[in-house]
C-alpha cells in the first residue's frame, strides 16, 4: 500500500547536529596551502589580554540516550577514578574563543570574551567494569588534552576501572570536560582542575551561519526507506548516509565569522540540519 502523505509525516524532521571548532584567516593574508587549517593565531596574537579568570574545568557524566538513567552514584565514582590517573599537560596551546557573562541572549553578544579549553568523549561502559567505543572530540583545538583524555580513557578500560553496575548490559556515556564561569557551583566531586585563563575586555560576537547556505541533500537511499527521525544519531552513526551528506555540505561552507573586538577568531559553532523528504517520493507502508 502505497501512502506518501503518512510517509512524509514519519521523516519530515530528522535533525542532526553537527558541531566544529571553525577557524578563519584575515582576508589580507596570504592563503594557505590546499589541505592546510586555517589561522587566526596571528590576529589574536595583535590583542593584549586585559587580565586572566580562574575557572574550574569540571567533568560531566550522562548517558547518552536522554531516557536512561546512570545507576546510583555512578558519575562520582567514574570522576574520582578519572582524576586518580589524570595530570594536566604541562603546555596546553589556547586558540578557541568564547563569550564570557555578562552576555545578551537576543543579541548573542558578550561584553568580553575568554580562550576556550575543555574536551569531549564518548564511550560504551558495561556493567563488568568494562568499556568500548572510546572516542574523543578535540572541540577546543588542544590536541595535548584531548590525548590526554583518550589516554586516560584507555588505561581505565584496560584495568576494567569503569565503575560496576547491575541492569543493563551496556551504557553508553557522554563524558564532558568543560570550563564553568562560577566555580563555587560546582561540587568538588565534579572538579577535575582549575586553570587560570587569558581573557580579553572586548565584545565578543558568535560565528554566524552564512546567509545563502544550502542545507545537504536527503540522501537517495533515505527515500527508499522509512527512518524514524530520532534514529538520525551522528554520535552512533545508525545511518552513514546522513552523516556524510552533513560533512560533506559543511566541508564547503564559510560561516561569518566569529569575532573579540575586530579580530577574527576560532570559535565552537552549533548547527542543525532539517532532512526532509523529496516531492514526489513515495515508499511501501506496511500494514500488520
Amino acid at each position: 500500500m502505497k501512502s506518501p502523505s503518512l510517509f512524509a509525516l514519519s521523516v519530515l524532521a530528522a535533525p542532526l547536529i553537527a558541531c566544529a571548532a571553525v577557524q578563519f584567516s584575515q582576508p589580507d593574508r596570504p592563503q594557505p596551502a590546499s589541505g592546510a587549517v586555517r589561522n587566526t593565531v596571528g590576529c589574536l596574537d595583535t590583542l593584549h589580554a586585559t587580565d586572566s579568570v580562574t575557572a574550574v574545568v569540571k567533568m560531566t557524566v550522562k548517558p547518552q540516550d536522554s531516557k536512561a538513567k546512570l545507576p546510583p552514584d555512578f558519575d562520582g565514582l567514574f570522576v574520582q577514578e578519572f582524576r586518580s590517573r589524570f595530570k594536566v599537560p604541562s603546555n596546553l596551546a589556547l586558540s578557541v574563543m568564547q563569550g564570557w557573562a555578562p552576555c545578551d541572549s537576543k543579541s548573542h553578544k558578550c561584553a568580553s570574551g575568554v580562550l576556550m579549553i575543555g574536551s569531549q568523549a564518548y564511550a560504551t561502559a558495561h556493567r563488568d567494569g568494562a568499556v568500548s567505543r572510546i572516542a574523543v572530540v578535540d572541540f577546543a583545538l588542544t590536541p595535548a588534552l584531548a590525548d590526554t583524555v583518550r589516554v586516560v580513557l584507555q588505561m581505565m578500560a584496560k584495568d576494567k576501572a569503569f565503575p560496576f553496575f547491575s541492569g543493563p548490559d551496556s551504557i553508553p556515556l557522554d563524558i564532558s570536560l568543560q570550563t564553568e564561569q562560577r566555580p563555587d557551583s560546582v561540587p568538588v566531586a565534579r572538579q577535575l582542575f582549575r586553570a587560570t585563563i587569558p581573557h580579553y575586555a572586548f565584545e565578543f560576537t558568535p560565528a554566524e551561519w552564512p546567509e545563502n547556505a544550502k542545507g545537504p541533500r536527503y540522501p537517495s537511499i533515505a527515500e527508499r526507506s522509512r527512518v524514524p527521525p530520532q534514529s538520525v544519531d551522528l554520535q552512533a552513526a545508525h545511518y552513514t548516509d546522513f552523516v556524510r551528506a552533513v560533512f560533506d555540505r559543511i566541508a564547503t561552507m564559510r560561516y561569518v565569522p566569529g569575532r573579540i573586538g575586530s579580530c577574527p577568531v576560532a570559535t565552537w559553532e552549533a548547527q542543525t540540519f532539517l532532512f526532509k523528504i523529496p516531492e514526489g517520493a513515495t515508499s511501501l507502508i506496511r500494514i500488520p
